[in-house]
């Protein structure tokens, strides 16, 4: 009985499709503006005027309007939305000072940045020990002597020190990986 009805259903389906309707205009795609629409200004209808009445600097947009479609701006460069903001006026005095202040002693890196390793593990197989990183979400295997990221070289291990050399700047750093087990 089953058959019957699976059979059934493919006869009538084949059916369905052979006697179908022919598609005249096939598929129909998303809509794609001209570059025409693009900069034409998106002004409302004014009931007392008709359309051929308006002017061109009536139809120009706004001094200061930017009608032009622009590039979604990176994540960094949109700010921290939990910032301490107030709705209190800043003093144009205060703004202007700090735009034109010249960078603070301490704000230009002397060092090496820091480490971007987090620390997930070590195995040990035949007295080689690998230690396992992640670096921005990308799991690395690195032993002693090994480059890193193009710019660090893991020097030695320690106890529960690792030893890196940041390489453009020749300069050592630390990270601790806790006991060994």
């Amino acid at each position: 009985m089953r058959k019957i009805v699976l059979g059934t259903a493919a006869v009538a389906t084949l059916l369905a499709a052979w006697f179908a309707p022919e598609q005249d205009g096939g598929v129909v795609g998303p809509a794609a503006a001209t570059p025409r629409e693009l900069s034409a200004p998106a002004i409302a209808p004014r009931p007392d005027v008709a359309p051929a009445e308006i002017s061109a600097a009536e139809m120009a947009p706004a001094p200061g309007v930017d009608l032009q479609i622009h590039s979604r701006v990176a994540d960094d460069e949109l700010g921290n939305v939990f910032a301490k903001q107030s709705w209190a006026p800043q003093s144009p005095l205060k703004v202007m000072a700090e735009q034109t202040a010249p960078p603070r002693q301490g704000a230009t890196p002397s060092g090496p940045p820091p480490l971007p390793f987090q620390f997930m593990g070590r195995f040990t197989d035949d007295g080689k020990t690998a230690y396992f990183l992640q670096i921005d979400g990308q799991n690395v295997v690195a032993r002693p002597g090994e480059k890193i990221n193009d710019s660090y070289l893991l020097d030695s291990v320690s106890g529960d020190t690792m030893n890196f050399i940041y390489l453009p700047l020749n300069q050592k750093q630390s990270l601790a990986v806790g006991d060994t087990n």
